[in-house]
């Protein structure tokens, strides 16, 4: 009887993950906009995808990785900055690239898909809104198919793609900190010189 219940309720919710809105979510905090929803979404999905790198690289996975056919054959080795590698300490480093470039892939795509959308009544702000279903799968699809994808320079190509992009993910944020910590004295000064000096020079 619960079984046929629980059937039922996953049922009712199906319309919501195939439909235009997220309304799993919107039933929790109705006076939100569809697209701040899927903003949170999105950033669930992004922290899902990190967590699961993480556990990559945790102790004892590399014995379940090396079982993906193909993955890690006979201790294969592979060129990494003109140092050769041995794959099976490297085994769980691969799969975080796999990972990584099945987010890299969802999220391009979607950044592609809403370029120049301006508002929500804009068609392709549907895909971007809803099809929650449909997006997990593709994530899903894409992260596993990664996985099967065949070694050669897969792995040091996307190794530069790392160095790169933390390159600048690591000046981009500098900026942003040099920049918060300006605007945030700019606004401490111009308040002691409006107000009680005391209180915001301490």
């Amino acid at each position: 009887m619960g079984a046929c219940m629980a059937l039922c309720s996953i049922a009712s919710c199906a319309s919501c993950l195939c439909g235009s809105a997220p309304c799993l979510l919107s039933s929790c905090c109705p006076s939100t906009y569809n697209s701040t929803i899927s903003r949170l979404a999105f950033s669930f999905l992004l922290l899902l995808g990190t967590f699961v790198s993480v556990i990559m690289v945790l102790p004892g996975m590399e014995t379940q990785l090396k079982k993906i056919p193909g993955f890690c054959v006979d201790g294969t080795s592979l060129y990494v900055v003109g140092n050769k590698v041995n794959c099976e300490v490297m085994v769980g480093y691969k799969a975080v690239y796999r990972m990584c470039f099945a987010m890299t892939c969802f999220f391009f795509l979607f950044s592609v898909i809403m370029i120049r959308v301006r508002s929500s009544k804009d068609p392709r702000a549907a895909i971007q809104n809803g099809f929650w279903f449909f997006k997990i799968l593709a994530l899903v699809g894409i992260a596993v198919g990664a996985f099967f994808i065949p070694d050669g320079t897969f792995t040091t190509v996307w190794y530069y793609f790392g160095m790169v992009g933390s390159f600048f993910f690591i000046v981009i944020q500098l900026i942003l900190l040099v920049d918060f910590a300006h605007s945030w004295n700019q606004s401490w000064l111009q308040r002691a010189e409006d107000g009680n000096t005391k209180c915001w020079f301490a």
